[in-house]
């Protein structure tokens, strides 16, 4: 009787009802790409890389750091790809690696000394060094500064059977690589190295005083949201085929750091959803309504008052109080099958 009472309190976890999100809104992106216009389908990958670009962001929240120039990574990407393929004339497979591997290497130099920072430090600090990154580019000559660089080209992929020329391949490619990065970075979370990340949010001093390596877990974290950042800059250079210094601006770091605190900061499936929305919403305001970025700016506020832990965070907070309740109501049969 006691084993049954105990699994008749217990729900869904988190992680799974975190999974069946994740799932379901796949499917129907899959859906919706599959059924529409060359138009949607243009949308549809723009939603996927920036969800790439919020899962980057989104990762190194896990450790306690949130990051308003991460626009520099995306940034970074772009031109490392757009310099290799169009400058170098490397293969563009090539300046895809070359991209994430700047990212990576970008992220352990800059994190060697930002990430001992955090709060609204980390914050300023990381807008700076973005900045210096899109003030080089605005005024590089060789990327044509300010006018931007044309002709960058996508992926040769007919060794597979298809080609990214397609808009409908081209979001349909987005869409996986986001879902399988998506994943990826649930088994990392789930993981001991996840699990530190999380203790290092919660009380970062108590994790140093337990012996834990504050520093290099924080490092680590940062390389790696550095290097998803830029193969997310690297994508967007594909899609639009131009390099422009937008790419590495602070507009671009505040929307992308809406769309992850909208979906729910720390749930990573969150700045999928926010991501989306965000890129549907400007389009369909920008298309209908004259002062589109106030009302934009209205409706994220209004969900941030009603939904402060964002959409998912809002859901999983109620799986926990559902959770709590079946708990308290389960706990007076537990004492009286002990008496």
């Amino acid at each position: 009787m006691s084993s049954a009472s105990t699994g008749n309190r217990k729900i869904i976890s988190a992680t799974q009802l975190r999974l069946i999100i994740g799932f379901c809104f796949a499917l129907a992106a899959l859906v919706a790409q599959t059924f529409s216009g060359a138009f949607v389908q243009e949308l549809v990958a723009d939603a996927a890389i920036l969800s790439i670009f919020a899962l980057s962001l989104d990762f190194l929240a896990r450790s306690g750091l949130v990051s308003f120039g991460h626009a520099g990574f995306f940034g970074l990407g772009a031109y490392a790809f757009g310099g290799a393929a169009v400058l170098l004339e490397l293969p563009a497979w090539s300046g895809m690696l070359l991209a994430i591997a700047g990212g990576v290497i970008a992220g352990i130099l800059v994190g060697s000394f930002v990430v001992r920072t955090s709060g609204a430090f980390f914050i300023m600090v990381t807008l700076a060094m973005a900045e210096m990154f899109y003030s080089f580019v605005f005024r590089s000559p060789l990327f044509n500064g300010a006018d931007g660089m044309g002709g960058v080209p996508r992926l040769d992929t007919t060794m597979f059977g298809f080609t990214l020329e397609d808009p409908s391949t081209f979001a349909l490619a987005m869409m996986v690589l986001c879902f399988v990065i998506w994943l990826v970075l649930e088994l990392v979370s789930a993981s001991p190295f996840g699990r530190v990340l999380d203790a290092i949010r919660q009380n970062d001093g108590r994790v140093a005083a337990l012996g834990g390596r504050v520093f290099y877990y924080r490092l680590a974290a940062f390389a790696a949201s550095g290097g998803i950042g830029a193969l997310a800059g690297a994508l967007k250079a594909q899609h639009t085929n131009f390099l422009s210094p937008d790419l590495a601006s602070w507009f671009l770091s505040g929307d992308v750091l809406i769309a992850v605190v909208i979906g729910g900061i720390g749930t990573l499936i969150g700045g999928i959803i926010g991501s989306t929305l965000l890129v549907f919403l400007k389009e369909v305001l920008s298309s209908h309504v004259g002062h589109w970025y106030f009302m934009l700016g209205a409706i994220f506020v209004a969900v941030a008052l009603l939904l402060p832990k964002g959409i998912v965070g809002t859901v999983l907070a109620i799986r926990e109080r559902k959770q709590a309740d079946l708990d308290a109501a389960a706990r007076p049969a537990d004492e009286d099958e002990r008496t």
